[in-house]
């Protein structure tokens, strides 16, 4: 939905049959292909490739679980879209999967928390920004990656450059409120933008919907409400529609 949001004219999900009816169910604006089984396994990989022949950007990760099977499976979704060209967001759990194959963040934007960081990299975040930075550079420039370490400061960083994002308050912290972040990033690569462009803006415009909501609700808020603002930021920019 956050994609959606954001510009992007479709949204293909592919998702397990045991959620397939669900997530079709919430909004008719979703595109949701039931894979034939209750997990992400390899034996999907054929109608993910399909699928991802058909898309512009892959966005994997968010409630793709942690079993063995998918674990296993998420190194081989990488690879296929690597294989036809499409930029690629990893994301929470799928982030974790390449803990054991860190070769693969090559050319691709990651998106982690700080335990996701530390789960893939080893290493503790601290707490300040300008504390993260030395750490972020070095990691981003050693896998060739565009890294989004998300924080009350998020810092975004391909090694050489880097911007440090201020929008955003705590109320923000919330369930799904990454999951958000990662469709209007999505939406951008999906739209032809680089992934460190797309990454800074995108960390943008998410702190701003946050900040949007936080003067209308305090910091009671929960992932949905930063969707819905997403058209108050984005119309400003909207140019060609004046």
């Amino acid at each position: 939905m956050a994609a959606l949001r954001a510009g992007v004219g479709l949204v293909i999900i592919a998702a397990p049959r045991s959620v397939a009816a669900t997530i079709r169910g919430y909004s008719p604006n979703l595109i949701v292909h039931s894979l034939n089984s209750d997990i992400v396994g390899s034996e999907e990989i054929e109608q993910l490739s399909r699928l991802l022949a058909a898309s512009d950007a892959l966005v994997l990760g968010p409630g793709i679980g942690r079993q063995p099977e998918t674990i296993q499976t998420i190194p081989l979704i990488i690879k296929e879209a690597r294989k036809i060209g499409k930029p690629i967001l990893i994301d929470a759990d799928a982030i974790r999967a390449l803990a054991e194959a860190k070769e693969l963040l090559k050319g691709v934007l990651i998106t982690p928390h700080a335990g996701e960081f530390k789960a893939i990299s080893g290493l503790q975040a601290p707490q300040l920004w300008h504390d993260r930075l030395p750490i972020c550079r070095k990691f981003a420039l050693e896998h060739g990656c565009v890294l989004l370490l998300k924080g009350h400061d998020t810092i975004v960083t391909d090694g050489s450059r880097v911007k440090v994002n201020h929008s955003g308050n705590p109320g923000m912290a919330t369930a799904g409120a990454g999951d958000v972040l990662s469709g209007i990033i999505g939406a951008f690569l999906a739209q032809g933008t680089e992934s460190f462009a797309a990454a800074v803006a995108g960390a943008y415009i998410h702190g701003v919907a946050g900040d949007i909501v936080c003067r209308q609700k305090g910091f009671h808020m929960v992932a949905s409400d930063l969707i819905e603002a997403l058209p108050t930021v984005l119309r400003k920019y909207d140019h060609l529609a004046k």
